[in-house]
């Protein structure tokens, strides 16, 4: 049963918000709903078919499900092809990931942050459309964006519906976070560099998004004065203690989110820019999350406490902003 019970946890964490364990049993092997729940408690036997199958219908390593040792880890990807590629459904992705957590018992996301991650730009619409634009514009090389520039009303096929919805899964979630001292300067950069290459309509265009980055930037500073998360400009309602924000000493090597809940741990890292590569293969994952928990203790906490780290760290980019500001004026170098 061992076997079984593998099989069972990582089937838990492709479990659409919406549906039971039992009931994708009942559906995928077709049996009746006795026979399905009884699987789904282990207390009958799956049958060598059925683990085939499901297996091959989820993308799940046999290798690991049957106990083989061995140095691989099995990672699955969100595959982006440039014919086919929409911002739309980049972020239904990750939205689904979203429902596939809160629809557990318990939640809590662990992250370690190269530069702003795509959560914290949910308080800033037009600052996430212009990441994902400088993404396929720049990285992906979209036939569709090729004369497209940005401006102030630009929206893509993203909808504000969209957004608003993510942004009430993530501040739902409690969340600790690692960034470094370099977090926020990529965006910033990114763009001076899209102004230069003649990308925004007008140079006010890129002064409206260099504003919005300082406008994140004092929001992200007020979540963590009340360690809580709220959306920008609407009342707090979430509860006490839900975001812990560390300032890493040095320098973060990467972006890396482990979501956990009740009944799995999942990692997420990125790669080719935005994309993200993730694995449920949990001896991996536990010794991500050990080295995680490891790297906290040469991390300061500035959330709710260490005021005068976090004023430092944040009085910092507000400097980079400022400079950035005035290389798009034309007044000052970069």
């Amino acid at each position: 049963m061992d076997i079984q019970n593998r099989l069972l946890e990582q089937l838990k964490a492709k479990l659409p918000h919406d549906t039971s364990l039992g009931k994708l049993l009942m559906d995928d092997l077709e049996l009746s709903r006795d026979s399905a729940y009884r699987r789904a408690r282990g207390e009958t036997a799956l049958k060598p078919e059925e683990i085939n199958l499901l297996c091959q219908k989820y993308e799940l390593s046999i290798d690991k499900i049957i106990g083989v040792s061995g140095k691989s880890v099995t990672f699955q990807y969100n595959p982006i092809q440039r014919s086919e590629f929409s911002f739309e459904t980049y972020l239904t992705g990750i939205m689904d990931g979203f429902k596939r957590m809160v629809a557990q018992r318990t939640q809590e996301l662990y992250m370690s942050n190269l530069d702003l991650i795509i959560f914290q730009l949910l308080n800033s619409p037009a600052l996430l459309r212009f990441k994902l634009l400088y993404f396929g514009k720049c990285y992906l090389k979209l036939g569709q964006l090729e004369n497209v520039k940005f401006h102030k009303g630009w929206k893509g096929d993203i909808s504000d519906e969209q957004l608003q919805q993510m942004s009430n899964f993530y501040i739902r979630v409690k969340s600790t976070e690692v960034i470094g001292y370099d977090a926020g300067k990529g965006l910033i950069r990114e763009i001076v560099s899209f102004y230069e290459l003649g990308y925004f309509e007008t140079p006010e265009d890129a002064l409206y998004l260099i504003d919005e980055v300082s406008g994140l930037v004092e929001h992200i500073k007020q979540q963590a004065e009340i360690g809580r998360k709220f959306i920008k400009g609407q009342p707090v309602i979430t509860e006490e203690d839900n975001f812990h924000l560390y300032l890493h000493q040095t320098y973060i090597q990467d972006n890396t989110i482990i979501s956990e809940t009740n009944a799995y741990r999942m990692l997420y890292i990125t790669h080719n820019m935005l994309n993200y590569l993730y694995t449920i293969d949990q001896d991996y994952v536990n010794k991500s999350f050990a080295v995680f928990k490891s790297m906290l203790k040469s991390c300061v906490k500035i959330s709710e406490e260490n005021q005068r780290q976090r004023n430092a760290y944040f009085d910092s980019l507000e400097q980079f902003i400022d400079k950035a500001r005035l290389r798009i004026k034309g007044t000052d170098l970069f």
